[in-house]
């Protein structure tokens, strides 16, 4: 991991920008060898070592749009190919899955969260809320959510680690660093988790007992 991300952080120099904008479509079509985590930590590593805090938030805004404006298509995919995307060995098993998570609950939606941050089938929980007909203002909102936790999480490991790229070796410090990130991140969605069933709550009560 080490040797691959100093390689992926020289290259990204003076093309970090334009690749923060356009390398979340990459990332979201050839995975396997390009994983979003190390594209993320390279960004924020670039962020950090940029010695500029504009140009380092102009990054990290870069990243995020770029996500944002992926995600977007990657649910209108979902339901445009929904035949498509049942028929194929890759994405039926797990967009069944997630469709039945999906449909379920409202609230399940929220599982996006930690979907999105976390390697847990993104690709399959973003098309499948395009397949099952999620409303796509409900799915902007929580897919907003996600992705900043996403760039505090994974650009942020990158931004910690980007100043000492000889010493990435996953040594204790770090596994207590990245342990720390997945429990804010975690405790996050969970905060979100809470706050949409109380607001689910209120509504009911609101609904019962009108104030007169």
């Amino acid at each position: 991991m080490e040797h691959q991300l100093s390689l992926l952080v020289a290259w990204l120099g003076p093309h970090a920008l334009l690749m923060a904008l356009v390398g979340p479509v990459l990332v979201r079509l050839v995975g396997h060898w390009l994983p979003e985590e190390l594209f993320m930590m390279a960004l924020g590593a670039v962020a950090a070592r940029s010695g500029s805090p504009l140009v380092a938030a102009e990054l990290l805004i870069a990243v995020w749009i770029g996500h944002f404006v992926t995600d977007q298509a990657v649910y209108f995919g979902g339901r445009k190919l929904k035949p498509r995307l049942e028929r194929s060995r890759r994405f039926a098993s797990p967009i069944a899955r997630v469709t039945r998570q999906l449909e379920k609950s409202p609230g399940a939606l929220l599982g996006l969260i930690p979907a999105r941050v976390l390697p847990l089938g993104r690709g399959a929980w973003l098309a499948a809320c395009g397949v099952i007909g999620v409303p796509w203002r409900r799915f902007v909102v929580v897919d907003m959510a996600a992705l900043v936790l996403e760039v505090g999480l994974w650009c942020g490991l990158g931004w910690w680690m980007g100043r000492e790229l000889s010493g990435l070796a996953l040594s204790a410090e770090m596994a207590k660093m990245v342990a720390l990130w997945i429990a804010a991140a975690a405790t996050a969605a969970a905060a979100a988790v809470v706050a949409w069933r109380r607001r689910r709550q209120l509504a009911y009560i609101s609904r019962r007992h009108p104030l007169r």
